[in-house]
Protein backbone atom coordinates (compact mmCIF):
# COMPACT_ATOMS: atom_id res chain seq x y z
CA UNK A 1 0.00 0.00 0.00
CA UNK A 2 2.75 2.49 1.02
CA UNK A 3 4.74 1.63 -2.10
CA UNK A 4 1.72 2.38 -4.32
CA UNK A 5 1.12 5.69 -2.57
CA UNK A 6 4.76 6.71 -2.96
CA UNK A 7 4.75 5.68 -6.61
CA UNK A 8 1.66 7.75 -7.36
CA UNK A 9 3.11 10.76 -5.53
CA UNK A 10 6.28 10.41 -7.58
CA UNK A 11 4.34 10.31 -10.85
CA UNK A 12 2.28 13.35 -9.82
CA UNK A 13 5.51 15.26 -9.10
CA UNK A 14 6.87 14.24 -12.51
CA UNK A 15 3.70 15.19 -14.37
CA UNK A 16 3.08 18.52 -12.64
CA UNK A 17 6.64 19.42 -11.68
CA UNK A 18 6.66 22.60 -13.77
CA UNK A 19 3.99 24.02 -11.45
CA UNK A 20 5.63 22.90 -8.20
CA UNK A 21 8.43 24.57 -6.17
CA UNK A 22 10.81 21.65 -6.62
CA UNK A 23 14.26 21.98 -5.07
CA UNK A 24 15.61 18.75 -6.52
CA UNK A 25 14.99 16.77 -9.70
CA UNK A 26 12.31 14.12 -9.57
CA UNK A 27 14.26 11.96 -11.96
CA UNK A 28 18.01 11.51 -12.57
CA UNK A 29 19.45 9.58 -15.51
CA UNK A 30 22.97 8.19 -15.67
CA UNK A 31 24.60 7.48 -19.00
CA UNK A 32 26.63 4.47 -17.91
CA UNK A 33 27.60 3.95 -21.54
CA UNK A 34 27.14 6.05 -24.66
CA UNK A 35 28.32 3.15 -26.82
CA UNK A 36 25.89 0.63 -28.26
CA UNK A 37 26.16 -2.88 -29.67
CA UNK A 38 23.40 -2.19 -32.20
CA UNK A 39 22.78 0.38 -34.95
CA UNK A 40 19.01 0.90 -35.05
CA UNK A 41 17.87 2.50 -38.29
CA UNK A 42 16.32 5.60 -36.69
CA UNK A 43 19.08 6.16 -34.13
CA UNK A 44 22.31 8.17 -34.26
CA UNK A 45 24.22 4.88 -33.82
CA UNK A 46 22.97 3.91 -37.29
CA UNK A 47 25.87 5.94 -38.68
CA UNK A 48 28.79 5.11 -36.36
CA UNK A 49 31.26 7.28 -38.30
CA UNK A 50 29.16 10.38 -37.72
CA UNK A 51 27.82 9.94 -34.19
CA UNK A 52 27.28 13.56 -32.96
CA UNK A 53 28.81 13.06 -29.53
CA UNK A 54 31.90 11.66 -27.87
CA UNK A 55 31.35 8.10 -26.71
CA UNK A 56 32.59 6.71 -23.44
CA UNK A 57 31.90 4.72 -20.27
CA UNK A 58 30.97 6.39 -16.98
CA UNK A 59 33.53 5.77 -14.25
CA UNK A 60 32.30 3.95 -11.18
CA UNK A 61 33.19 6.75 -8.77
CA UNK A 62 31.27 9.27 -10.89
CA UNK A 63 28.19 7.03 -10.90
CA UNK A 64 28.40 6.44 -7.15
CA UNK A 65 28.68 10.19 -6.50
CA UNK A 66 25.59 10.94 -8.58
CA UNK A 67 23.61 8.17 -6.87
CA UNK A 68 24.68 9.22 -3.37
CA UNK A 69 23.83 12.87 -3.94
CA UNK A 70 20.52 11.95 -5.57
CA UNK A 71 19.67 9.91 -2.47
CA UNK A 72 20.34 12.80 -0.09
CA UNK A 73 18.51 15.26 -2.35
CA UNK A 74 15.39 13.09 -2.25
CA UNK A 75 15.30 12.10 -5.92
CA UNK A 76 12.48 9.67 -6.65
CA UNK A 77 13.75 7.86 -9.70
CA UNK A 78 17.03 6.74 -11.23
CA UNK A 79 17.35 5.71 -14.85
CA UNK A 80 20.41 3.93 -16.16
CA UNK A 81 20.19 4.81 -19.82
CA UNK A 82 20.53 7.48 -22.45
CA UNK A 83 22.59 7.44 -25.64
CA UNK A 84 23.87 3.87 -25.37
CA UNK A 85 23.48 0.37 -23.93
CA UNK A 86 24.08 0.70 -20.19
CA UNK A 87 24.87 -2.98 -19.57
CA UNK A 88 28.13 -2.46 -21.49
CA UNK A 89 29.52 -0.65 -18.45
CA UNK A 90 31.87 -3.12 -16.67
CA UNK A 91 30.69 -1.84 -13.27
CA UNK A 92 26.99 -2.16 -14.09
CA UNK A 93 26.27 -4.74 -11.38
CA UNK A 94 28.05 -2.79 -8.62
CA UNK A 95 26.39 0.48 -9.61
CA UNK A 96 22.86 -0.90 -9.72
CA UNK A 97 23.39 -2.86 -6.49
CA UNK A 98 24.47 0.34 -4.73
CA UNK A 99 21.37 2.17 -5.96
CA UNK A 100 19.20 -0.67 -4.70
CA UNK A 101 20.89 -0.57 -1.28
CA UNK A 102 19.82 3.06 -0.82
CA UNK A 103 16.23 2.57 -1.96
CA UNK A 104 13.69 3.06 0.78
CA UNK A 105 10.29 4.68 1.22
CA UNK A 106 9.70 7.45 -1.28
CA UNK A 107 13.36 7.66 -2.31
CA UNK A 108 14.47 5.69 -5.36
CA UNK A 109 11.11 4.00 -5.56
CA UNK A 110 11.89 3.60 -9.25
CA UNK A 111 15.14 2.30 -10.70
CA UNK A 112 14.84 1.80 -14.43
CA UNK A 113 17.03 0.78 -17.34
CA UNK A 114 16.66 0.36 -21.05
CA UNK A 115 18.36 -2.62 -22.64
CA UNK A 116 18.35 -4.17 -26.06
CA UNK A 117 18.88 -7.63 -24.46
CA UNK A 118 21.57 -8.50 -26.97
CA UNK A 119 23.29 -10.36 -24.17
CA UNK A 120 25.57 -13.26 -25.16
CA UNK A 121 25.18 -16.60 -23.41
CA UNK A 122 28.44 -16.33 -21.44
CA UNK A 123 27.41 -13.02 -19.85
CA UNK A 124 23.71 -13.76 -19.42
CA UNK A 125 23.61 -14.88 -15.77
CA UNK A 126 25.65 -11.93 -14.50
CA UNK A 127 23.66 -9.45 -16.60
CA UNK A 128 20.34 -10.87 -15.43
CA UNK A 129 21.38 -10.66 -11.77
CA UNK A 130 22.38 -7.02 -12.24
CA UNK A 131 19.09 -6.23 -13.95
CA UNK A 132 17.26 -7.70 -10.96
CA UNK A 133 18.61 -4.79 -8.89
CA UNK A 134 16.14 -2.60 -10.76
CA UNK A 135 12.44 -2.03 -10.25
CA UNK A 136 11.79 -1.97 -14.00
CA UNK A 137 13.65 -3.09 -17.11
CA UNK A 138 12.53 -1.73 -20.48
CA UNK A 139 13.48 -4.05 -23.31
CA UNK A 140 13.68 -2.65 -26.83
CA UNK A 141 11.51 -5.08 -28.79
CA UNK A 142 9.62 -3.84 -31.83
CA UNK A 143 8.13 -6.96 -33.34
CA UNK A 144 7.60 -10.69 -33.09
CA UNK A 145 8.45 -10.73 -36.78
CA UNK A 146 12.16 -11.43 -37.22
CA UNK A 147 12.55 -9.53 -40.49
CA UNK A 148 10.77 -6.43 -39.17
CA UNK A 149 12.75 -6.44 -35.93
CA UNK A 150 16.12 -6.84 -37.61
CA UNK A 151 15.41 -4.16 -40.19
CA UNK A 152 14.45 -1.64 -37.53
CA UNK A 153 17.05 -2.81 -35.01
CA UNK A 154 20.02 -3.10 -37.33
CA UNK A 155 22.74 -5.19 -35.74
CA UNK A 156 20.16 -6.92 -33.58
CA UNK A 157 19.57 -10.63 -33.26
CA UNK A 158 15.85 -11.37 -33.00
CA UNK A 159 16.35 -14.98 -31.94
CA UNK A 160 18.82 -14.05 -29.20
CA UNK A 161 16.73 -11.16 -27.87
CA UNK A 162 13.54 -13.23 -27.84
CA UNK A 163 15.33 -16.08 -26.04
CA UNK A 164 16.71 -13.66 -23.46
CA UNK A 165 13.26 -12.22 -22.81
CA UNK A 166 11.91 -15.77 -22.38
CA UNK A 167 14.61 -16.59 -19.83
CA UNK A 168 14.40 -13.31 -17.92
CA UNK A 169 10.61 -13.42 -17.82
CA UNK A 170 10.71 -16.86 -16.18
CA UNK A 171 13.74 -16.19 -13.98
CA UNK A 172 13.02 -17.01 -10.30
CA UNK A 173 15.43 -14.24 -9.19
CA UNK A 174 13.44 -11.67 -11.17
CA UNK A 175 10.18 -12.78 -9.65
CA UNK A 176 11.68 -12.72 -6.16
CA UNK A 177 13.07 -9.20 -6.64
CA UNK A 178 9.81 -7.97 -8.17
CA UNK A 179 11.58 -6.51 -11.20
CA UNK A 180 9.04 -5.61 -13.86
CA UNK A 181 9.58 -6.16 -17.57
CA UNK A 182 8.40 -3.55 -20.05
CA UNK A 183 8.53 -4.39 -23.74
CA UNK A 184 9.10 -1.08 -25.46
CA UNK A 185 8.19 -1.02 -29.14
CA UNK A 186 8.98 1.81 -31.51
CA UNK A 187 6.00 2.06 -33.84
CA UNK A 188 6.89 2.67 -37.47
CA UNK A 189 5.36 2.02 -40.88
CA UNK A 190 6.87 -1.47 -40.74
CA UNK A 191 5.00 -2.60 -37.61
CA UNK A 192 2.13 -0.12 -37.68
CA UNK A 193 -0.54 -2.81 -37.86
CA UNK A 194 1.10 -5.36 -35.59
CA UNK A 195 -1.02 -6.66 -32.73
CA UNK A 196 1.21 -5.89 -29.75
CA UNK A 197 -1.17 -7.72 -27.43
CA UNK A 198 0.53 -10.89 -28.68
CA UNK A 199 3.50 -9.85 -26.56
CA UNK A 200 1.31 -10.35 -23.50
CA UNK A 201 0.22 -13.75 -24.72
CA UNK A 202 3.83 -14.92 -24.72
CA UNK A 203 5.04 -12.91 -21.71
CA UNK A 204 2.05 -12.36 -19.41
CA UNK A 205 4.13 -10.59 -16.72
CA UNK A 206 5.31 -7.93 -19.15
CA UNK A 207 3.94 -4.43 -19.60
CA UNK A 208 3.75 -2.93 -23.09
CA UNK A 209 5.01 0.56 -23.96
CA UNK A 210 4.66 1.94 -27.49
CA UNK A 211 6.57 4.96 -28.80
CA UNK A 212 6.09 6.56 -32.20
CA UNK A 213 9.25 6.99 -34.24
CA UNK A 214 10.46 10.59 -34.41
CA UNK A 215 12.73 12.39 -36.84
CA UNK A 216 15.78 14.28 -35.67
CA UNK A 217 17.77 11.48 -34.08
CA UNK A 218 19.85 11.10 -37.21
CA UNK A 219 20.73 13.45 -40.02
CA UNK A 220 19.16 11.35 -42.73
CA UNK A 221 15.81 10.59 -44.31
CA UNK A 222 13.78 8.26 -42.11
CA UNK A 223 10.47 8.85 -43.89
CA UNK A 224 10.08 5.14 -44.60
CA UNK A 225 9.65 4.63 -40.85
CA UNK A 226 7.59 7.67 -39.83
CA UNK A 227 3.81 7.55 -39.84
CA UNK A 228 2.86 10.51 -37.68
CA UNK A 229 3.30 14.26 -38.16
CA UNK A 230 3.77 16.80 -35.42
CA UNK A 231 1.71 19.99 -35.11
CA UNK A 232 4.20 22.68 -34.16
CA UNK A 233 1.55 25.32 -33.46
CA UNK A 234 0.95 26.12 -29.82
CA UNK A 235 4.14 24.57 -28.47
CA UNK A 236 4.09 23.95 -24.73
CA UNK A 237 6.83 23.63 -22.15
CA UNK A 238 8.00 20.03 -21.98
CA UNK A 239 8.30 18.38 -18.60
CA UNK A 240 11.86 17.16 -18.82
CA UNK A 241 13.70 20.38 -18.03
CA UNK A 242 11.42 20.95 -15.04
CA UNK A 243 11.89 17.56 -13.39
CA UNK A 244 14.97 15.81 -14.81
CA UNK A 245 18.74 15.86 -14.88
CA UNK A 246 20.64 13.63 -17.28
CA UNK A 247 24.32 12.99 -16.65
CA UNK A 248 26.65 12.18 -19.53
CA UNK A 249 29.27 9.49 -19.03
CA UNK A 250 31.74 12.32 -18.30
CA UNK A 251 29.58 13.87 -15.58
CA UNK A 252 28.16 16.73 -17.64
CA UNK A 253 24.54 17.53 -16.74
CA UNK A 254 21.86 18.12 -19.36
CA UNK A 255 18.11 18.79 -19.04
CA UNK A 256 16.59 16.43 -21.58
CA UNK A 257 17.18 13.42 -23.83
CA UNK A 258 16.68 15.25 -27.18
CA UNK A 259 19.68 17.52 -26.44
CA UNK A 260 22.08 15.20 -28.23
CA UNK A 261 24.30 18.09 -29.32
CA UNK A 262 24.61 19.14 -25.65
CA UNK A 263 23.62 22.77 -26.25
CA UNK A 264 22.19 23.10 -22.72
CA UNK A 265 25.15 22.28 -20.49
CA UNK A 266 23.80 22.86 -16.98
CA UNK A 267 26.95 21.95 -15.05
CA UNK A 268 29.17 19.04 -14.09
CA UNK A 269 28.97 16.63 -11.16
CA UNK A 270 32.75 16.93 -10.76
CA UNK A 271 32.44 20.40 -9.24
CA UNK A 272 28.75 20.83 -8.34
CA UNK A 273 26.14 18.79 -6.49
CA UNK A 274 22.96 17.42 -8.03
CA UNK A 275 20.88 20.00 -6.16
CA UNK A 276 23.20 22.88 -7.12
CA UNK A 277 22.98 22.00 -10.80
CA UNK A 278 19.18 21.65 -10.73
CA UNK A 279 18.79 25.02 -8.96
CA UNK A 280 21.57 26.76 -10.89
CA UNK A 281 21.10 29.86 -13.02
CA UNK A 282 21.38 27.99 -16.34
CA UNK A 283 18.72 25.48 -15.35
CA UNK A 284 16.37 28.16 -14.03
CA UNK A 285 16.78 30.31 -17.13
CA UNK A 286 16.02 27.35 -19.39
CA UNK A 287 12.84 26.53 -17.49
CA UNK A 288 11.80 30.18 -17.66
CA UNK A 289 12.36 30.30 -21.43
CA UNK A 290 10.33 27.12 -21.92
CA UNK A 291 7.40 28.55 -20.01
CA UNK A 292 7.50 31.79 -22.03
CA UNK A 293 7.94 29.92 -25.32
CA UNK A 294 11.18 31.70 -26.19
CA UNK A 295 13.10 28.42 -26.06
CA UNK A 296 11.34 27.23 -29.20
CA UNK A 297 13.06 29.92 -31.29
CA UNK A 298 16.40 28.10 -31.03
CA UNK A 299 17.77 24.57 -31.14
CA UNK A 300 17.59 22.05 -29.63
CA UNK A 301 14.03 23.03 -28.64
CA UNK A 302 13.14 24.48 -32.06
CA UNK A 303 13.60 21.17 -33.88
CA UNK A 304 13.10 18.89 -30.92
CA UNK A 305 13.21 15.19 -31.77
CA UNK A 306 10.47 14.39 -29.24
CA UNK A 307 6.71 14.73 -29.39
CA UNK A 308 6.53 15.97 -25.82
CA UNK A 309 6.26 19.72 -26.37
CA UNK A 310 4.14 19.46 -29.52
CA UNK A 311 0.40 19.98 -29.72
CA UNK A 312 -1.72 16.95 -28.89
CA UNK A 313 0.94 15.11 -26.88
CA UNK A 314 -0.28 13.24 -23.83
CA UNK A 315 2.33 11.65 -21.62
CA UNK A 316 1.75 8.02 -20.61
CA UNK A 317 1.07 7.88 -16.88
CA UNK A 318 3.47 5.08 -16.01
CA UNK A 319 6.19 5.79 -18.55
Amino acid sequence: MLENINYNLYRIKYRYGQYLPLRAPVDVSLELSSSCNMACSYCYHADPKNVPFKMGIMKKDVAMKIITESFYAGVNSLKFNWKGESTLNPHYAEITAYAKSLARGGVFIDRLANSNFKIPFKKRDAAFSALCNLTKVKVSYDSLNKSVFEKQRAGGDHDLTTKNIDLFHNLPERKKSGTKIVLQAVRTNLNLNEDFSKFKARWPDAEISIRDVVEGRVEKDVSEYTHKDRDDSGRQSCKQAHVRLIFNHDGKALPCCPDIAEKHNLGNIENETVAEIFNGLRARNLRKSLKSGNAFDNDPCKNCSSFESFKGYKAPWGS
